[in-house]
């Protein structure tokens, strides 16, 4: 051991974020979990929904699409395939995928989908 140097101790490794596929994290949210059969998506589905198929948080809900990059076609057939597989229907040209659709537009518009 050189002369001045102290032995390193209690450093830890990083911890590595988890992540969730997309399917575990929508499924305690479907019309098949217990207590969700509820006859409107509603906004906390259509927040998780929107966030995760533009890759982003919650904090970005008043951003655009091409703010953060999005391919608004892409993010379009995420959010309608989401919709469709948790259980409630919607028409895929309602859902907005427009450059300067905001998140917060596209919760609003498909909170309402009804239940399939």
């Amino acid at each position: 051991m050189k002369s001045g140097s102290r032995p390193q101790r209690g450093i830890k490794k990083e911890a590595k974020p988890r992540i969730l596929d997309h399917k575990a994290l929508l499924s305690p949210m479907s019309v098949q979990a217990e207590g969700q059969d509820l006859p409107f998506l509603g906004n906390p589905r259509a927040v998780v929904t929107v966030c995760h198929c533009a890759n982003t948080s919650p904090q970005n809900l008043f951003s655009t699409l091409e703010q953060l990059g999005v391919n608004g076609i892409a993010f379009q057939q995420c959010v309608f395939g989401t919709i469709i597989s948790l259980g409630y229907s919607i028409d895929v040209d309602t859902i907005p995928d427009a450059p300067s659709s905001t998140l917060v537009a596209v919760v609003d518009v498909i909170q309402n989908a009804p239940k399939a």
